[in-house]
């Protein structure tokens, strides 16, 4: 069945839906005495229905598909906007930053953390309300700080 040749004997009135027609155009055309003809043209347009029903449900997921690539493209597009930033903010960052420290330095935080360390465990020890005991009182003058590991 061509669908060009059954809408040239079966035009679409102006602003008639496509159900509306094939209803009008099956019943006008179903009049024939001939065996089949009526069966023939019900089929035909039937399938010509069908087949304008398959286009726009196929119309429709491409339209879909394309907005979901666009919303998609666009997404892609902010986030590799937003990676090539914070790459450059590394690489600002990065060359800004020290790559070493002085013996000194490093012997400092040592010592800070293990004071830090020593007077947690403390603290853990402590009664409630921060009430000190003998524990608390024994980790604090008991512990020393290490020797310098680095420095004489």
């Amino acid at each position: 069945m061509n669908p060009t040749t059954f809408m040239m004997r079966n035009p679409i009135r102006k602003g008639e839906d496509l159900r509306k027609f094939i209803i009008r155009t099956i019943t006008e055309n179903c009049d024939s005495d001939l065996p089949g003809a009526r069966e023939e043209m019900i089929g035909e347009a039937l399938q010509f229905y069908r087949a304008r029903i398959v286009e726009h449900v196929q119309q429709e997921e491409q339209d879909r598909a394309a907005a979901d690539r666009r919303h998609l493209e666009a997404r892609l597009a902010d986030l590799t906007a937003k990676y090539d930033a914070l790459g450059a903010q590394h690489a600002r960052l990065k060359s800004t930053m020290p790559t070493s420290i002085s013996i000194r330095e490093a012997e400092e935080a040592r010592l800070g953390a293990f004071k830090l360390a020593r007077e947690k465990a403390a603290k853990l020890m402590e009664g409630p309300d921060g009430q000190p005991t003998p524990w608390s009182e024994a980790i604090r003058e008991k512990i020393k700080d290490p020797k310098p590991k680095w420095t004489k």
